[in-house]
């Protein structure tokens, strides 16, 4: 397998994955991805700021996420705290697996090969996620991975107003302990 940056070719499969993420949120009743996020425009623009990673093994993509640098708007406020405070991070949105190979922990093995690759850069800090409070898959998946659960955020700044998710961040291996202002349990 291996974890690349997505280019416009990969949009098909993409948004075969992305159709098939929402119809399995659907199909279990959670109101996440049900209205017309994430759309064909957002992931052309993650692609094109290149922000967009798939894992693909034999020409096939499995799984994508959204990797972003900077400043999240949806992560400003927080209910509850996150383990950094002033620390470059990275966010990860848009994190869905094709429909085909599920149950093979390709969610698990994209968290494993993104953290290889970021606990390489020595100027971030940590990584933020968050996902509905009805999504038990991928609160599973994220726990797994190192995250620690920090509180809710409020989605209105992504679009999404009314919509509160559940919040985690994980330290990388570069995280600077004058910027560590909670400490990382595991849950």
């Amino acid at each position: 397998m291996l974890l690349r940056q997505a280019t416009m070719a990969d949009l098909p499969q993409i948004e075969s994955i992305i159709r098939d993420g929402r119809e399995l949120l659907a199909a279990q009743a959670i109101d996440q991805w049900q209205g017309s996020y994430p759309n064909t425009s957002i992931l052309v623009d993650d692609i094109h700021q290149g922000w967009t990673v798939v894992l693909e093994e034999n020409n096939e993509i499995l799984g994508t996420a959204a990797i972003i640098p900077g400043e999240d708007p949806t992560y400003k406020e927080i209910e509850g705290q996150w383990l950094t405070k002033q620390a470059p991070y990275l966010a990860i949105h848009r994190v869905a697996v094709s429909s085909h190979h599920h149950g093979r922990g390709l969610a698990g093995e994209l968290f494993q090969r993104l953290f290889d690759q970021i606990d390489h850069a020595a100027n971030i800090e940590s990584v933020r996620i968050d996902t509905h409070p009805q999504n038990m898959a991928m609160q599973h998946v994220i726990k797994k991975n190192g995250f620690n659960e920090t509180g809710t955020i409020d989605l209105t700044a992504a679009g999404l107003p009314g919509t509160k998710d559940f919040a985690y961040e994980r330290l990388t291996v570069n995280a600077n302990p004058a910027h560590v202002v909670a400490t990382a349990t595991v849950k």
